[in-house]
């Protein structure tokens, strides 16, 4: 129902009104009614309401005045009706400059007054269609800048977009939020049934943020992991009166609701800014790798483990087990078997506390898959998880000999080379020039792939992880950027253009540049020669 208020001094008007047509069939609800402009603001600035329909002239403030104030200080969105006498008609047609919707002179006629309703409803959900294209086409260009500042991208344009559509930017989380996937009716269902859950997961989080929701992403990820990132403000639970541990609880006891299913909830380190974000990002992947292995606790503080390993009883071990990773990190065999070696002298020691050794375990098991992720963002988590559960080190380092958790430690070192050698190798920047030299041809990564003796999907994936975005994305982006400059220093028509950059189908060449510049290639080359 489109929601409507009457605004007439003449309160034999304001009910004739009511009474003239019936409202609901037509698709109205009149909500309010007011006596002046006065009253119609005050109950404007507290009442969602679409449509006014008002007289022009009332006491202490009139209908021009209404109309201007609400356009200036509270609504653009909301749509005037101005009911006028003949001899007024003239006065009113000064009320154009603030968009009115339309005339009915009074006395005001059943037929006519169904007429001008009528042909504003039509153009009330035409407008509705046209903002929720709107709003989803904004939100996905706000996600891609989101996406590379939490990737660790910072961009100053693409900074400042984000804080103008985040409700605060100051002390902030990153969380991710999903379906617990050691549920067997979850981990068995095909990629196609996890989207969905996942675009319902989404919606759940939509509702319960309210206007807040641009808080709230799907992730892209190459490994088929179906989570959520949200971007957690302490402002969002100050707005409930809430501290931070009880509005996460609420979150995450009412997603468990509405949905029927069990949630999980990894929390990232609390930043200053969001220009921190991807710090808060690789903590909570750290706790998320803690609630796996736990497999005990449906939200994961990385606070909270941080403390648990960085325990006074824990530090000498600590200061042990990072030289370790050190090693591993750097690739140093020597080094490695070294640490090992006083690793295992540092067990001895606890071999009376279990649960001291079960700790020092988990501390190398985060930091290792942080390191891996530091390396590779797109790394395969399951591949990982599969080089530690094979060779049983938890196992080996409490009951097995330091020959074997030798061989663990060689092991992970050479496959964190091998990420970093691959990852940061010299064939990006020839894949680099490449677009640079030939953007205009039909790029493929199978076509770059093939030329320079590399999988396809691996190539896929270390692009992304070195320019935080996909090749095709890049390509794209590349494209239209050589089509902006076309744009401002030749005279080709939009389609010529469209094919010069590499875009075989020029709606779909429309469709971009609108997607990256918020504007169609037209309306871009209008603004530049106007200013």
């Amino acid at each position: 129902m489109i929601k409507v208020m009457i605004v007439d001094d003449e309160p034999y008007i304001r009910q004739g009104l009511r009474i003239l047509i019936d409202w609901e069939k037509y698709g109205y609800c009149i909500c309010e009614e007011a006596a002046n402009g006065q009253e119609a603001v005050n109950i404007l600035e507290d009442t969602d309401i679409d449509l006014v329909i008002t007289d022009i002239k009332m006491p202490k403030m009139d209908g021009l005045d209404l109309i201007k104030y609400t356009r200036e200080h509270i609504s653009k969105k909301i749509k005037f009706i101005i009911l006028s006498g003949f001899y007024e008609f003239e006065y009113a047609k000064l009320a154009i400059k603030y968009d009115v919707a339309d005339y009915v002179l009074k006395p005001v006629q059943r037929d006519e007054l169904i007429k001008v309703l009528e042909e504003y409803k039509e153009i009330y959900y035409h407008q509705i269609e046209n903002y929720k294209k709107q709003e989803i086409s904004n939100k996905i260009i706000f996600d891609r800048h989101l996406a590379s500042l939490v990737s660790g991208i910072k961009n100053s344009d693409s900074i400042n977009y984000i804080k103008r559509h985040l409700f605060s930017i100051e002390n902030v989380r990153y969380i991710g939020i999903e379906y617990d996937t050691s549920i067997d009716k979850h981990a068995n269902k095909s990629n196609e049934e996890k989207s969905k859950e996942q675009q319902q997961l989404y919606e759940a989080m939509k509702t319960y943020l309210g206007d807040h929701w641009y808080h709230v992403y799907i992730p892209h990820s190459n490994n088929n992991e179906f989570y959520l990132g949200f971007i957690y403000t302490r402002a969002l639970a100050e707005e409930e009166n809430l501290r931070e541990k009880e509005y996460i609880k609420n979150l995450h006891d009412s997603l468990s609701h509405i949905l029927c299913n069990k949630i999980i909830i990894y929390i990232g380190q609390m930043v200053s800014d969001i220009e921190q974000i991807s710090e808060s990002y690789k903590s909570a992947l750290i706790a998320k790798n803690f609630q796996l292995y736990s497999r005990k606790m449906n939200i994961a503080f990385y606070d909270e483990i941080k403390n648990k390993i960085s325990n006074n009883k824990f530090s000498v071990d600590k200061e042990v087990i990072d030289q370790l990773i050190k090693a591993i990190e750097i690739n140093d065999t020597g080094l490695i078997e070294k640490n090992v070696d006083n690793l295992y002298e540092h067990f001895k020691d606890l071999v009376a506390d279990p649960e001291m050794i079960k700790i020092s375990i988990d501390y190398l098991v985060f930091s290792l898959i942080s390191l891996a992720k530091e390396l590779y963002l797109d790394f395969n988590q399951d591949e990982v998880s599969n080089i530690i559960s094979q060779s049983g080190y938890d196992q080996i380092a409490v009951r097995g000999s330091v020959s074997h958790f030798k061989k663990f430690a060689l092991e992970f070192s050479d496959y964190l080379n091998s990420l970093r050698r691959h990852t940061f190798g010299g064939v990006l920047v020839d894949i680099e020039k490449e677009i640079i030299d030939n953007y205009m041809d039909n790029l493929s990564l199978k076509y770059l792939s093939e030329k320079y003796y590399i999988n396809s999907a691996y190539l896929g994936q270390i692009f992304k992880k070195q320019f935080g975005i996909t090749f095709k994305d890049y390509l794209n982006n590349y494209r239209i950027d050589k089509a902006c400059e076309m744009l401002l220093r030749a005279d080709d028509k939009i389609y010529e253009i469209a094919e010069a950059v590499g875009f075989n189908n020029t709606d779909y060449f429309i469709s971009k540049f609108v997607q990256l510049k918020g504007t169609t290639p037209l309306q871009y080359r209008l603004q530049s020669i106007k200013r």
